[in-house]
């Protein structure tokens, strides 16, 4: 799905002026050219983002993800904000929740105070869709509990910052190193390795992870859910990213990778992939 400026759809039946570049994907897309952002800095940097995403078959698509492009000077110095999000609930509204948490933290991200800085920021943001969530939950206890899993990525003054709840991941690949910068919050117990302990709406104090770090020329990223990490594994992950340079490729490949997987994989997870690259600008 291309890019679209300006009005931005971000409730039922009222519009959100938003002065940027907005990128949403929805459901079963396959984008066809990577998008180009500048990093501004003491040494200037660019990347270039791809994403795709498809639903496990005979089910909706309950993932969710976003990109955010600044166009005017205050948002540009607010960063680019990345967002995968993945829904659970056995009610069928699992996808109301993730794309909910990633609407919300990637439109409010740029109304917080500049001061408060972007891990207080995005603590705040969680918090408050948590206490959101937790209450929406509360309200109907004879319905299934809706949380969600979120990962989102704060590009900013050379320097990329996490905030994370959940088993959705973040990878970085550094030359040949390829590292996962998330921590699964699920249980050990092998028998309940997909049940979250942490979660988007789980409890009611939300206990986030943060990290952050520099960007360096070279550095590729993955931001994924469950129906590419899991199905995949970090070799097979790896080994795309390596063939194929373009952030937009790389993310349709992930995706029929994924797909092809599926029939032997014992779950019906849906499949999201964000891929960004950073360059030198030229």
């Amino acid at each position: 799905m291309g890019a679209r400026r300006a009005a931005v759809r971000a409730g039922a039946g009222r519009m959100c002026s938003i002065t940027s570049t907005w990128t949403i994907l929805a459901v079963q897309a396959l984008g066809t050219d990577s998008l180009v952002v500048s990093l501004p800095g003491p040494l200037p940097l660019q990347a270039a983002v791809g994403y795709a995403s498809a639903a496990a078959p005979g089910k909706p698509n309950e993932d969710f993800c976003a990109v955010l492009i600044p166009s005017d000077a205050a948002g540009v110095g607010r960063g680019v904000v990345l967002a995968v999000a993945d829904g659970v609930s056995g009610s069928g509204r699992a996808r109301v929740a993730a794309e909910a948490t990633v609407r919300t933290l990637v439109r409010d991200y740029y109304a917080t105070p500049p001061e408060w800085g972007v891990g207080r920021a995005l603590d705040r943001l969680l918090c408050a869709i948590n206490d959101w969530l937790w209450a929406e939950n509360a309200r109907y206890p004879e319905q299934d509990s809706v949380v969600c899993a979120v990962s989102l990525l704060v590009l900013r003054d050379q320097h990329y910052y996490l905030a994370h709840v959940g088993d959705t991941r973040v990878y970085r690949l550094r030359g040949a190193v390829f590292k996962q910068l998330t921590t699964d919050h699920t249980w050990q117990r092998r028998d309940m390795r997909h049940v979250l302990r942490r979660a988007v709406g789980l409890d009611r104090h939300l206990v986030a992870d943060f990290a952050d770090g520099e960007l360096q020329p070279g550095d590729l990223f993955l931001m994924a859910t469950d129906g590419v990490w899991e199905v995949l594994g970090d070799r097979s992950m790896t080994q795309i990213l390596l063939r194929e340079p373009d952030p937009q490729l790389a993310s349709n490949m992930l995706m029929s990778a994924a797909a092809e997987h599926q029939a032997a994989y014992m779950g019906r997870n849906d499949s999201t992939a964000i891929v960004f690259r950073v360059d030198r600008s030229v």
